[in-house]
């Protein structure tokens, strides 16, 4: 066999017999479902396969006893969906018996269900929370590549919306890592918050050329155009006193207005209406007023301010289930 072949999955069928491997290693079928082959497969095997070049007849089905660390996703299944795209679907089948969540469990499953449609690329496949078993299974779009990589990735999803899920149900609790570390002040916070706000296209830029803006999202007004903004995250208080943040901010805002952003696969030129300074502590030292003075005229109304207290407001507005 060809070495390039000794991680791949292959299907070969003769006669009324299917042949499954892996590399050189034979698969055990579980069931053939029309033309579509079910084969179950060990955890560990990923380790040296690949997703590229899936066969469009395998299911792949996999059992992790930690749900590749969901703890309630305990089963995946990998395969090419209607369109031909690879997918893993990460399934939860719990009975209530065994169930000791801080939630009853049918509650638990269907606002995990809820904070699904909030995420770009999950979707619920099925759904069944009235029977002793529950069931619940999301598709998620995988990779192409390494196996383990792929399944892990996606696993990390379920993960972030089971989180996103906790704090619908229990509230936000707020970290001291916020107010040191901007990177998961953004994911964790304001990326899911801008998008149950209902704000379109919400992508986390990190700045990177986007002048100024470390999130760009949009919003539809009543007139049916979209309104554009930016948003400039710090971790942390903002001060107005001498040698402050004041002035790094100002510039950002300057260039988030003047500079334009693109959408991926898009060639036209977006221009922001409003700024917003998202920070994960406080404004201090009349630090508002300096930016606002340090700023043209025209642009005061179009910049927004959002600090610890706002956030947890707003979280409690349109995060937090009632």
């Amino acid at each position: 066999m060809n070495s390039t072949e000794l991680d791949k999955f292959t299907v070969r069928w003769s006669d009324d017999e299917v042949h499954v491997a892996l590399g050189d290693s034979t698969l055990d079928v579980e069931d053939i479902v029309g033309k579509m082959v079910v084969v179950q497969c060990d955890p560990s095997a990923l380790d040296r396969a690949t997703f590229a070049a899936f066969p469009p007849d395998l299911q792949l089905r996999i059992h992790s006893p930690d749900g590749f660390g969901t703890y309630l996703f305990h089963e995946v299944e990998v395969y090419r969906g209607d369109q031909g795209h690879l997918v893993s679907c990460h399934i939860c089948h719990q009975p209530n018996k065994y169930w000791e969540g801080r939630w009853g469990l049918a509650t638990f499953l269907r606002a995990i269900s809820e904070q699904t449609k909030f995420f770009p690329e999950p979707q619920v496949r099925e759904a069944e929370f009235e029977d002793d078993w529950k069931r619940l299974e999301i598709i998620v779009p995988v990779e192409e590549g390494s196996a383990v990589a792929g399944v892990q990735k996606n696993s990390e999803t379920i993960k972030a919306i089971m989180k996103a899920t906790e704090v619908a149900l229990g509230g936000l609790q707020w970290k001291d890592e916020y107010e040191k570390d901007e990177r998961a002040f953004c994911l964790e916070v304001l990326a899911p918050l801008l998008r149950r706000m209902g704000f379109l296209a919400v992508r986390y830029t990190q700045g990177a050329r986007e002048y100024g803006k470390d999130f760009t999202f949009s919003e539809l007004t009543p007139f049916g155009h979209l309104r554009h903004y930016g948003l400039q995250a710090k971790a942390g208080n903002v001060s107005g006193e001498v040698n402050s943040a004041v002035d790094e901010l100002v510039g950002q805002a300057d260039d988030a207005f003047r500079m334009p952003y693109y959408e991926i696969a898009s060639t036209e030129p977006r221009f922001i209406s409003t700024f917003v300074i998202g920070i994960s502590g406080r404004f201090t030292a009349n630090a508002k007023d300096k930016i606002v003075n340090k700023i043209p005229r025209g642009l005061h109304g179009s910049l927004l301010f959002l600090d610890r207290e706002l956030v947890m407001e707003l979280v409690g507005r349109y995060w937090t289930a009632a």
